[in-house]
């Protein structure tokens, strides 16, 4: 039996397991990447939509906007390596925001995407952004959902000296984090709660992000990002922001929209404020009562601005 094949079986034991056919009806597809085989949907045709997810979530979070999109576009949405359906490599230190980079990089130079509409949201946007800043012909637009793409993400603060919240910390030291994050599972089933304002519409579909993870190895991509926040000019993901994702931004010229919760609990609005100055030319919609993973929260606002964004080429 190929790898693939075995992730193949994998991924429809999980889809069974958690009951997700009526919600994520969606064929499985597989690529090889230099970290193992990320899984992915592929649905529709046309000029190419890609949605990337951040942390501890997968394309799962996209399956409105899939459905949404599938009949006027052809929509890509991968689970990064370490998540959802995708190989889940158990050393923390094989995760780096440059594997992830070159992971999203093998998978849209296999399928040869072009014109492609960016669709970021938490770290899909320094990966997304990274693929676009090696590969900046292939990208059309940008849409951005609360994520980051530069360093600091926050004008004005020190960039040698970055503060994070208690939370992160907690989680990024390492006896306590590995407890925390790998053993209990505190950021799928604890943090992520807290950065979702539909309560109703996040304990019908629980089970769809916290039972993708079944073991403390499954966690170790969960437990590397926390850790991959640079919170100095010298850490290798600073580096990538400074010198690669921030300066493609500041010479993007095509268009981009951003939806931005402002009750995010992980990304203050001063984030917001500095996409604005990285792309004075967005469309910005503000959304007063959504707060990280906005996708769960406003759906019904986010699609139709968004049809509109994309219909008006």
């Amino acid at each position: 039996m190929t790898t693939t094949e075995t992730a193949s079986g994998k991924a429809e034991r999980l889809i069974a397991k958690l009951g997700l056919h009526d919600s994520y009806p969606f064929a499985h597809h597989f690529a090889e990447t230099p970290m193992g085989v990320m899984h992915y949907v592929d649905e529709g045709e046309g000029t190419p939509i890609l949605m990337l997810h951040g942390n501890p979530t997968w394309s799962y979070l996209y399956r409105d906007f899939i459905a949404a999109f599938s009949g006027t576009h052809r929509v890509i949405a991968p689970d990064h390596i370490g998540f959802g359906l995708s190989e889940k490599p158990g050393e923390e230190s094989a995760y780096t925001l440059d594997a992830h980079i070159r992971n999203l990089e093998a998978l849209v130079t296999v399928l040869d995407l072009r014109d492609i509409t960016l669709v970021l949201q938490d770290w899909g946007g320094p990966i997304g952004l990274g693929m676009a800043a090696r590969h900046p012909e292939r990208i059309k637009a940008i849409i951005a959902f609360n994520t980051f793409g530069f360093y600091p993400v926050i004008d004005g603060i020190d960039p040698e000296n970055l503060k994070l919240p208690a939370p992160l910390r907690l989680m990024r030291a390492r006896a306590i984090g590995d407890f925390l994050v790998r053993r209990m599972g505190f950021f799928e089933r604890n943090a992520m709660p807290t950065a979702i304002a539909n309560t109703a519409r996040y304990k019908r579909v629980r089970r769809a992000y916290t039972g993708v993870f079944e073991t403390s190895t499954d966690r170790a991509g969960v437990m590397a990002f926390p850790r991959m926040i640079p919170t100095n000019t010298r850490h290798p993901s600073a580096k990538i922001l400074m010198q690669e994702t921030g300066p493609f931004l500041a010479s993007f010229t095509g268009k981009a929209h951003i939806f931005w919760g402002l009750d995010d609990p992980f990304f203050p609005v001063e984030a917001l404020h500095a996409w604005k100055k990285r792309l004075p030319q967005a469309r910005v919609t503000e959304l007063a009562d959504a707060k990280h993973y906005i996708q769960e929260d406003a759906p019904e606002i986010i699609i139709p601005a968004m049809r509109t964004f994309l219909q008006e080429g």
